[in-house]
């Protein structure tokens, strides 16, 4: 997850939005655009591990940017808040539901886009 973090940000930073599904090119968002990237990179583990709404962008002020991931020269940080579930029957009972709960962050600054 870590890997899927940092390279979402590699190309949060440039401003691109050509990974968004949609077809319609003017139509596209950079958000979804940065949140398929994650989603590519984690290799199928983002939708098995993230937490609903656990996905956050923040900028240097810890103001909410997830909407739009910052502007140019803007330095951002992308959080996703995680949760693992163990089998271990031993390490079962140390963790909150049986889940082991956890953070990946990775903070950039915005390429002048």
């Amino acid at each position: 997850m870590q890997h899927a973090v940092r390279e979402g940000a590699r190309y949060a930073i440039t401003g691109r939005s050509d990974l968004d599904p949609n077809e319609i090119e003017d139509d596209r968002l950079r958000s979804l655009a940065i949140l398929e990237k994650i989603s590519q990179e984690s290799d199928g583990l983002l939708t098995r591990v993230v937490k609903i709404n656990g996905i956050r962008a923040e900028d240097a002020d810890g103001n909410d940017v997830s909407s739009t991931f910052g502007s140019a020269g803007e330095t951002i940080a992308i959080h996703i808040d995680c949760e693992w579930p163990t089998f271990s029957p031993i390490i079962y009972p140390l963790l909150s539901g049986g889940k082991y709960e956890f953070t990946v962050s990775t903070a950039m600054k915005n390429e002048a886009f």
